[in-house]
């Protein structure tokens, strides 16, 4: 029993200084914070709900610590979290329109299950200034930041609440469905490749052939290719950062090698003997690299000014149009969907080199993105199997002739 009678000694009825003044009955346990109260059995409870506490592992915890404002801890926490401006701000942009209006006034303590619960309702009923409803996606997102949030007042360096709300809460949160349905066909591709200008056509090339992001295939880089062992390194990509076009890491910070085709090698090495290359010095590793792609004056490449220039032509040509649903990230599939069919001579590539080779954060993300085409895999095989053998009879065998 860790309760203590601060009015008299230990096992005796003699008083001590503190008799009479303050709460007599004080609770120590060793990694909690220190309690008083005025009635044995109020410390004694307290002193069971402590230890029970110290077993789950939610104490030491300072409830003190919960009392910042939420409005003032995101900041922190954005800042912190993400060290990609870009992300920080659309992040903090959702937040300021759908989770601070009803958190923002609370302290961080204050934010209970019922609390979210209330909240989640009110999102999903919530619409835009139009009337429509939120997406899907956007609930998904608002969901995963605020749980994002929230799993770090609980662990993070600073504890600022013991439980976390979501935690017990059965309730279903929506998700986007990630799958990829429109998979252009080999024709599709070579058409808009065909279209595209000659100095630019490499770079369609190298999100075709080794599934570049956008952003990765406009930062190419001399070092990034190795002939000799067939492939390629991607470790950087363009972004716009303070309104300036820099070479930084890949989505997720993610470094990949992916297999490299003799036709893209050929095409990059033939553009950089052409145009030449940049000498661009990264931001995350602070080294000069020589990018392959670069616009007409010399300079990284900016998607804005390519997109119209360049690749709407190209998708007009196949008889589509701009848009999210026609971007470049459609070679990205392409390739996905190329590495998971295989081929004649070429076994498909399994789930876990899919994830390597795309850079995703995690197998889920795979699974969800590209595991319909997975299951279409194991139908083509099946399929091949019943073609390689219907002409064949197997007759079943009898007891009688074994």
């Amino acid at each position: 029993m860790s309760v203590e009678d601060r009015w008299h000694h230990k096992g005796t009825r003699k008083r001590t200084a503190d008799y009479g003044r303050g709460k007599r009955w004080r609770v120590r346990n060793k990694g909690a914070r220190t309690m008083s109260f005025q009635k044995k059995s109020d410390a004694q409870a307290h002193d069971v709900k402590v230890n029970s506490d110290l077993l789950k592992g939610l104490v030491p915890f300072d409830p003190t610590a919960g009392r910042v404002l939420v409005s003032v801890a995101v900041p922190k926490w954005l800042k912190e979290r993400y060290s990609d401006t870009g992300t920080r701000r659309s992040v903090a942009s959702r937040f300021k329109n759908h989770i601070l209006p009803t958190f923002g006034h609370l302290r961080v303590c204050d934010i209970t299950t019922s609390r979210v619960m209330e909240w989640w309702a009110e999102m999903c009923e919530k619409t835009k200034p139009n009337g429509e409803k939120y997406s899907t996606s956007l609930l998904e997102l608002v969901y995963v930041h605020l749980g994002s949030f929230l799993k770090t007042a609980v662990s993070g360096a600073t504890k600022l609440i013991p439980v976390h709300p979501f935690d017990g809460w059965d309730m279903e949160v929506p998700r986007r469905d990630r799958r990829v349905r429109n998979i252009w066909e080999q024709e599709r591709v070579n058409t808009v490749l065909g279209a595209m200008p000659e100095r630019e056509r490499p770079i369609g090339l190298v999100s075709a052939t080794c599934g570049h992001r956008q952003g990765e295939a406009f930062a190419v880089a001399l070092e990034d290719v190795n002939r000799f062992r067939k492939e390629i390194t991607i470790r950087h990509q363009v972004k716009r950062v303070g309104g300036k076009l820099v070479l930084a890491k890949p989505k997720g910070g993610k470094v990949r090698t992916v297999p490299l085709a003799d036709v893209t090698a050929t095409a990059i090495a033939q553009h950089a003997e052409k145009h030449g290359t940049t000498v661009v010095r990264c931001t995350c590793c602070n080294k000069d690299w020589h990018v392959v792609f670069t616009n007409a004056k010399g300079g990284l490449i900016d998607r804005a000014a390519w997109n119209p220039d360049v690749w709407h032509p190209a998708i007009q040509a196949d008889s589509m149009t701009k848009g999210g649903a026609y971007g470049i990230h459609n070679l990205r599939h392409y390739f996905a969907s190329r590495l998971i069919e295989g081929g004649p001579s070429h076994r498909g590539a399994s789930m876990e080199q899919v994830r390597d080779y795309m850079g995703h954060g995690s197998i889920t993300t795979t699974s969800e993105t590209y595991g319909h085409l997975f299951e279409q895999a194991h139908e083509r095989a099946r399929a091949l199997m019943d073609d390689l053998f219907s002409a064949a009879v197997y007759p079943l065998r009898t007891a009688e002739g074994r």
